[in-house]
């Protein structure tokens, strides 16, 4: 008697992740195409749609829900031995150079690839879009080297998602402290009057509410925070639960800010920014002491993949690095100087001083009688 044998296979999250990105026509790889916000065959040009009807969800902080974090398997850890960046790709990917000094001196390293992100804003500006944006910044750069301007400086690009964690929490904050006001008074009469500069100092006390809606803050730190904030804002409502399809051919920068570091800076921004309402509310401008007791009424969080474009440029023999807005196109960075053209500016404002000070001398403001 012939007895039918069933076989269940068993397969792991990256194969079935590996699986899901070949194309469904010749089986080669997919990437995740910007402008269809899908995925794309590198060989035949096929499409694929990415469902999107997941809505994005806060989790609340725990103890619990931080002992149980789910690990993010489906990617790998490079380290960067020229400058020390640490970079997750997926596990079938090989990174060739650093997305951040642009160095091939980049090894991958026995390192857990840690906790997986919640959420994604995909890149909404092409890499065309990126040069053209690019270019009209250099343009307007006066000081920047006519030659620069010239130079295809925009050819390599460098896709990366940089880390932040999310918190939004409502607050009460119950507050006592001791506040002044500076005011200014005339006293005595006739000849002796005069003014008095003096603080008046009162008691404070009560409580104040306030929520805090995707405070965000850089779990990374290959960027600096000037340009980090100076590339700001991204449109939160643009947010998708985070699929490993977004990371196809994408570098993202691996945390090196845990959840608890950055709980703390927001724990430090929320007090900074009660303490100033509390002033403001009272119009003063003098603090003896202020102490304000926060209760955190949820806490909530989301690890969020932001997207930027990076390009490292070399002139004459030095290195300069912009970044660009993969969602807004805004552009910030660092570029060289023209010796000539400041020093033209320089001797042209001596000019214009030079002249107008003979100018006043010759109409006898200078004694020139």
């Amino acid at each position: 008697m012939n007895q039918d044998t069933h076989h269940e296979e068993v397969m792991t999250e990256q194969e079935v992740a590996t699986i899901q990105n070949k194309c469904p026509g010749c089986g080669a790889g997919m990437f995740f195409d910007i402008e269809s916000g899908g995925l794309r065959c590198r060989h035949c040009g096929a499409t694929r749609d990415l469902e999107d009807g997941e809505r994005v969800q806060r989790r609340q902080i725990t103890d619990e829900m931080m002992k149980s974090q789910k690990k993010w398997t489906e990617a790998k850890v490079f380290s960067c031995e020229n400058c020390g960046a640490k970079e997750s790709v997926e596990k079938k990917e090989i990174a060739r150079k650093c997305a951040f000094c642009g160095s091939a001196q980049v090894r991958e390293i026995n390192e857990l690839p840690g906790i997986q992100p919640d959420s994604v804003i995909p890149f909404r500006i092409t890499e065309q879009t990126a040069e053209a944006n690019f270019k009209q910044w250099l343009k307007k750069r006066f000081f920047a080297p006519g030659s620069l301007k010239r130079t295809n400086v925009s050819k390599e690009f460098t896709k990366i998602y940089t880390p932040v964690w999310s918190f939004s929490s409502r607050t009460q904050n119950n507050y006592n402290g001791t506040l002044g006001r500076t005011v200014t008074r005339t006293v005595g009469s006739g000849q002796n009057t005069r003014t008095v500069t003096e603080t008046r100092w009162f008691r404070v006390r009560g409580t104040m509410h306030k929520e805090y809606l995707d405070q965000l803050f850089q779990a990374g730190e290959r960027i600096a925070p000037v340009n980090f904030n100076r590339i700001r804002p991204f449109n939160m409502t643009q947010l998708k639960v985070y699929r490993q399809e977004f990371l196809s051919g994408i570098v993202a920068e691996h945390y090196s800010k845990t959840l608890d570091q950055c709980f703390q800076e927001f724990a430090n921004f929320v007090r900074r920014d009660i303490s100033n309402m509390i002033v403001r509310k009272y119009r003063a401008d003098r603090v003896g002491s202020l102490h304000v007791n926060t209760q955190y009424l949820d806490r909530r969080f989301n690890y969020v993949m932001l997207p930027i474009y990076i390009n490292n440029y070399r002139y004459k023999d030095k290195t300069y690095q912009f970044y660009i807005n993969g969602e807004s196109g805004k552009v910030v960075g660092r570029y060289p100087k023209s010796g000539a053209k400041i020093a033209a500016v320089v001797l042209g404002i001596l000019a214009v001083v030079a002249g107008t000070a003979t100018a006043l001398y010759f109409m006898g403001v200078f004694g020139g009688y």
